[in-house]
């Protein structure tokens, strides 16, 4: 495999939220020399990126993407971007739909037009959302797409995702972009807000403080994880290797139901809650629907980077409870 691109100056967009976070002390623990930060801290934390008041090689911008006078000014000179810069979380989507629909779209755009014009590479992240409620028990990058009607609201960031993969490969057939898709699974890891509707964090918090559990819906839905650690490692080994014009799936391929991951957890934290079955009707009204199950196949992206998901689920869930009780 010829390593190429050397990521030596390297622009992450969304670069202090949680995926970013752990992205840049990726690239920093392997010789990038300068990384541009653009991030409007509307998910993303300062205190996410704690290396970065001593770290000169570190540019920092708050704005949104959107927002930046020239970008392709800005971007001049670098050597690839990730752009992970996104309304995240089922809950902010439902909260903000048409502000996460733009951002996903426009902030896109505008960051492929600037990629364009400094033959910048560009990682864009999309999600396994696209593939809806698709019934195939398998999920490879060809399984058509099942998404639900525009009046059940939640499909909006799928819909939005899937334009990013089209104006991306359009580009991409005709010449003048070089694009590497990622379609991210369930991902956890430390640095990952419970606000947002992030089930792992939201139960371990309630579990160490022995809250009860609220599970959505029957908790007989599936989920698989994957740690973000190995996210980062698959970024890394795509954007070296210039894979360009694929589209990958980046997850796990062990499931977990979901009431099952809430007794593992309160388990692991020898917790006393009790879990709490809510109506996702209750919850977020009659605009949301929610797949049973959702598990990737990622033979592509093993194949292509030789590497494989390096944690079971009950060694992230140990993790992250070790890192909720040193950060609370």
């Amino acid at each position: 495999m010829s390593m190429k691109n050397n990521l030596e100056k390297v622009i992450i967009t969304g670069g202090a939220g949680f995926i970013g976070s752990n992205l840049v002390n990726k690239l920093l623990e392997n010789g990038t020399e300068q990384i541009l930060i653009i991030d409007d801290l509307s998910t993303g934390k300062l205190n996410n990126l704690n290396n970065l008041s001593e770290n000169g090689n570190i540019k920092f911008i708050e704005k949104r993407v959107e927002d930046i006078e020239n970008l392709s000014e800005t971007f001049k000179g670098f050597d690839f971007c990730f752009h992970l810069a996104a309304g995240v979380g089922v809950q902010y989507i439902m909260d903000n739909v048409s502000k996460a629909l733009l951002t996903n779209i426009e902030g896109t755009h505008i960051v492929i037009e600037a990629c364009k014009q400094n033959d910048i590479p560009v990682l864009i992240t999309s999600t396994s959302e696209v593939y809806g409620v698709s019934e195939d028990p398998i999920w490879t990058e060809e399984t058509k797409s099942l998404i639900g009607p525009p009046t059940k609201l939640r499909w909006s960031y799928a819909a939005s995702k899937l334009i990013d993969e089209f104006l991306a490969l359009s580009e991409y057939n005709d010449g003048n972009l070089k694009p590497i898709i990622v379609r991210l699974f369930n991902i956890i890891g430390p640095n990952q807000l419970s606000e947002y509707g992030m089930v792992v964090p939201k139960f371990v918090e309630a579990a160490l403080n022995d809250n009860p559990i609220t599970i959505h819906g029957s908790g007989i839905q599936t989920r698989s994880f994957t740690w973000v650690g190995d996210v980062v490692n698959y970024f890394y080994l795509l954007a070296k290797n210039e894979l360009y014009g694929e589209i990958y799936n980046i997850g796990q391929t062990e499931e977990i139901s979901i009431s099952d991951l809430a007794k593992l957890i309160i388990q692991k934290c020898n917790s006393k809650s009790e879990i709490i079955f809510k109506d996702h009707l209750e919850v977020y009204g009659d605009k949301f629907e929610d797949p049973m199950r959702r598990t990737p196949s990622i033979d592509k992206i093993v194949n292509a980077t030789s590497y494989e998901p390096s944690m079971s689920i009950p060694e992230m869930v140990e993790e992250i409870i070790r890192y909720k009780k040193i950060n609370p």
